[in-house]
């Protein structure tokens, strides 16, 4: 291999068969995995304050929303055709809104925000719905 190429990625075509070096691969995919979590998934919008879960979540209530409470559990079930990443990471964003009362009024234990305790019931056992001045917002 010659000292000409790129370092992170090495490429050897002496013969028939391209190799790379996988060390240089595989940091160079990490390093943009990551900074694609950081920007898309783990740092709020600079517009509404809200993470892309979140944002999901509010979504999905609206489309479920009928004046009454729903079940937690029908709420992360519809949310999850909207949010590739599965049921706890949604669960865990619906839990911290709706312990903030914002924008989600809440029945059951939702745990407490300031002693960091979690729910106590399971997500069968307790229910939320949107407020209703969201039915005038618009949810991007």
């Amino acid at each position: 291999m010659s000292d000409d190429k790129d370092p992170k990625i090495l490429v050897d075509t002496t013969d028939d068969v391209v190799k790379h070096e996988l060390r240089g691969m595989y940091q160079s995919w990490f390093l943009d995995y990551a900074s694609y979590v950081i920007l898309e998934r783990a740092v709020p919008h600079i517009d509404d304050g809200l993470k892309p879960v979140q944002r999901r979540i509010l979504h999905s209530m609206k489309l479920l929303d009928d004046g009454r409470f729903n079940k937690v559990a029908n709420i992360v079930g519809n949310t999850m055709q909207f949010h590739p990443h599965g049921d706890a990471s949604i669960y865990e964003a619906l839990v911290q809104l709706g312990q903030k009362d914002l924008l989600v009024e809440t029945q059951g234990n939702w745990g407490n925000i300031l002693t960091g305790e979690p729910p106590r019931a399971d997500t069968s056992r307790h229910a939320c719905r949107i407020l209703p001045w969201m039915w005038c917002s618009t949810l991007r």
